[in-house]
């Protein structure tokens, strides 16, 4: 039977929240003003499609700790992935979009899962066992703090 853990109830309801609030960041902003990069060489639209990005790798690492016994996670080098995956090129309405289907869809997987599962691990190369409980947690810091960072890009 799904229980959500009493100590990760903020948690997970920020998680639920991350797209809300990325997109009401984002709300108005002009396309010459989602590609102006700031002080770090991050822009808005860099920003948003980190997001889809990081929440790719979210996604999968949870469905495999769910599906595997503590399985091996790989690691997400978060400027190759900007340089490679041609930030510059890729469209934030799209980056938005996969942001807030993945978070969706993880939702509808977490909320079924009983207490036991919420501590299933994965091995991440550089931080070690990495819970299910922890990559919500972490999740909802993340977007809360692109959130942030997307307000003070657009000034």
């Amino acid at each position: 039977m799904a229980r959500l853990p009493e100590d990760l109830a903020n948690a997970i309801e920020r998680f639920a929240q991350g797209a809300t609030l990325v997109r009401q960041a984002v709300h108005g902003a002009d396309a010459g003003a989602l590609s102006r990069p700031g002080k770090e060489g991050w822009s808005v639209r860099d920003v948003l499609v980190h997001l889809a990005d990081a929440e790719l790798v979210r996604a999968t690492r949870i469905r495999i700790i769910l599906a595997e016994e503590q399985p091996a996670l790989f690691d997400f080098d978060e400027e190759m992935w900007k340089r490679r995956g041609h930030y510059l090129w890729r469209s934030p309405e799209a980056a938005i979009a996969l942001f807030d289907q993945l978070r969706y869809t993880t939702m509808e997987i977490v909320r079924q899962l009983d207490l036991k599962s919420w501590q299933r691990a994965g091995i991440h190369p550089a931080d070690g066992p990495l819970t299910i409980a922890e990559l919500i947690s972490r999740g909802a810091a993340h977007s809360e703090d692109h959130a942030a960072q997307i307000r003070a890009l657009r000034g």
